[in-house]
């Protein structure tokens, strides 16, 4: 029973990461010369963010204790990277 459970648990995060992606505009294009990847903060989630792959949104999540910083494009310490969505 608990293996149902935490399949189905699995399965509704996934979708719900899929659905956020989903919602995200990615240009359709890779990046640029001296651009490593074209990455975007997740806009309700600070430890997320989405890297684009030629119009696809991929999610990715900072490690523990770090949060996405949009200006350097990197996972930073949350009061360097200063979001506010949380």
């Amino acid at each position: 029973m608990k293996a149902i459970f935490l399949i189905a648990l699995v399965v509704c995060l996934v979708c719900i990461f899929y659905v956020q992606a989903e919602e995200i505009e990615c240009p359709n294009r890779g990046p640029k010369d001296g651009e490593e990847a074209i990455l975007i903060p997740h806009p309700t989630n600070c430890k997320h963010f989405f890297v684009c792959d030629y119009g696809r949104a991929i999610v990715m999540e900072c490690p523990e204790g770090l949060h996405f910083n949009p200006i350097e494009k990197v996972c930073d310490f949350p009061w360097k990277a200063g979001c506010t969505a949380e």
